[in-house]
């Protein structure tokens, strides 16, 4: 009986002993991070990196222009939120300490560039020091010397990418692209025998970004744009013409910043949480193929991780995608605000011609043009879906077509959209389907019209210019002092008894309203009452509102985008 017991004694001791190791095991402290470095920009600004324990973590810097939100962190997966200070002198670096214990952590190198701001001088051969322009430097060394603030100047010519785009994959060549990664000016349209103080002319001096590469391929993107946003920072592009980029292969994606820009979205430029600002930018010839894995969307320009993109006389125009949706721009819960740009003769095989928001984008057009794009399915001009809203001042949104039957020529709102279209033109539309001007389906979109003439489009017999699918027929539009089809709507909304309007007589080929007996030169708006509308909105909408889209100001009651 002993002998049992002490076997039995013996079994539990086993058991318990190798209940303690998997304990011991499982409450073994871990400690990661995911990343070793962060770069910095120069300014005042905020960052964050993850770290991930089965412990309580405490939290230190060595140095003292680093600032911790917190010294102290729960278990668990966590971020690590830091500040860094303005830097005005040479680059510098400092450790964030992430300890759980003496004998467990983990150490982050964060290095902050420069605050000395270098200007550079580039031309498509340079070799110099890039300090003027009898010694200009490659763009590459160019871009990789620049600090926040620094402007690079570019001479006429063509300049193709050479760097792969960061963490990228260097044996991929179509990896390679023109990737600003800071908040800095490039400015083009320089001659070749400028001198120091030239003023650059792009329209003269092209100056060409091109993503075919010598190879014959081409990049998945000509220009990326990963610049982190920072206070009262921005990057600056000017006098550049951005060609040749194809976005394919979308399945795959490169991390940068925390973000995932995939191979597949945006040919042209791709810009990924920044603040840009683009001044004389064309964005032309680029496509969204299936050339290699899952075809690509955007062919012209991808905004994403709430990116802010500025236009002002730019050009998307003539971009393609043969495989999918988007052929100018797509804005990807992110901002787009145009002034005198075009979004022309853009194609996709898919939705989203010329202009897609989707989802939760905000698009704003003064004085533009959505025009002469096609496409095989919903929105060939304009295409709002997901909780996206849009206000077009003074934009011509013409000869936009569609082969599907699925509705939408200029403008299509769906899934809890909405537009506000004021003093535009929206005329020779065509779709095979209902809505030519404007449609709206799934979900509550809303529409605004004021000032504007949205008539000649040609669209299903049973449809009309402005239309809406039945889950959104009985939401009524906001219509007034605006041309409908051949109605007319006044000032408060309602119908103008005995009025009519012809788009075929009263409308030029130059799209000006014209004829002593057309409505549309007696019932609209002056400047000074589409001032009073610009001030109901928040925030406030330009003082372009005053005027037509050739800046003639609006001193008779002129609907449309032009007025002569």
């Amino acid at each position: 009986m002993k002998y049992l017991f002490a076997n039995i004694f013996i079994l539990l001791l086993i058991v318990n002993m190798s209940s303690c190791k998997k304990d011991n095991k499982s409450f073994e402290e871990k400690l990661l991070s995911t990343t070793e470095l962060i770069e910095v920009g120069s300014k005042t600004g905020t960052y964050q990196f993850g770290v991930l324990s089965n412990q309580n973590m405490l939290l230190e810097t060595d140095v003292d222009w680093i600032t911790l939100d917190t010294t102290e962190l729960a278990k668990g997966k966590r971020q690590v939120s830091f500040q860094v200070a303005d830097n005005k002198e040479d680059e510098r670096s400092g450790i964030i300490t992430v300890k759980v214990n003496e004998n467990l952590s983990t150490q982050v190198l964060v290095s902050q560039e420069s605050g000395k701001v270098p200007v550079f001088y580039v031309s498509p051969d340079g070799n110099g020091d890039g300090s003027s322009w009898s010694s200009p430097t490659a763009f590459h060394t160019a871009m990789e010397k620049a600090t926040t603030g620094s402007t690079i100047h570019l001479m006429e010519g063509v300049y193709k990418p050479v760097k792969t785009i960061r963490n990228g994959d260097a044996s991929v060549e179509s990896d390679k692209t023109f990737e600003v990664s800071k908040n800095i000016s490039i400015i083009g349209g320089y001659a070749k025998d400028a001198m120091i103080g030239a003023k650059p002319n792009a329209s003269i001096y092209k100056t060409v970004l091109d993503g075919n590469l010598a190879s014959g391929k081409q990049a998945f993107h000509t220009v990326t744009i990963t610049a982190i946003k920072e206070a009262e920072s921005r990057v600056y592009l000017e006098g550049l013409q951005i060609t040749g980029g194809n976005a394919t292969d979308r399945s795959t994606n490169i991390s940068i910043n925390g973000l995932n820009f995939s191979r597949g979205q945006g040919g042209g430029v791709a810009v990924g949480g920044s603040e840009v600002y683009m001044k004389n930018v064309e964005i032309i010839n680029n496509k969204a193929t299936a050339d290699k894995g899952t075809v690509g969307f955007a062919a012209g320009l991808y905004g994403f991780g709430s990116a802010n993109v500025t236009m002002e006389n730019c050009k998307v125009n003539d971009n393609e995608n043969t495989g999918n949706n988007g052929g100018g721009v797509w804005m990807h819960t992110s901002n787009l605000t145009a002034y005198n740009s075009q979004f022309n003769r853009n194609y996709a095989k898919g939705t989203a011609g010329g202009i897609h928001g989707y989802p939760n984008a905000n698009i704003t057009l003064y004085n533009s043009e959505v025009s002469y794009n096609s496409n095989t399915s919903y929105g060939a001009g304009l295409y709002l879906r997901e909780n996206s809203n849009a206000i077009i001042v003074n934009c011509l949104m013409v000869e936009n077509t569609s082969t599907s039957k699925n509705g939408g020529g200029a403008v299509m709102l769906y899934d809890s959209s909405t537009a506000d279209i004021i003093s535009s033109t929206i005329t020779g539309n065509k779709v095979a389907g209902p809505g030519a001007g404007v449609y709206r389906r799934s979900k509550v979109n809303n529409l605004t019209v004021i000032n504007s003439i949205i008539s000649g489009n040609i669209q299903d017999n049973a449809s009309t210019d402005v239309d809406a699918y039945s889950d959104n027929a009985g939401i009524p539009a906001i219509l007034k002092s605006s041309v409908i089809a051949s109605q007319v709507y006044g000032e408060a909304g309602s119908l103008v008894s005995g009025a009519s309007f012809n788009p075929g007589t009263m409308l030029s080929a130059q799209y000006l309203p014209i004829g002593s007996s057309n409505p549309a030169l007696t019932y609209g708006l002056t400047g000074s009452s589409l001032s009073n509308v610009g001030q109901t909105y928040k925030p406030a909408l330009d003082d372009r509102i005053k005027s037509d889209k050739n800046t003639n100001e609006r001193t008779q009651t002129v609907m449309g985008a032009l007025i002569k």
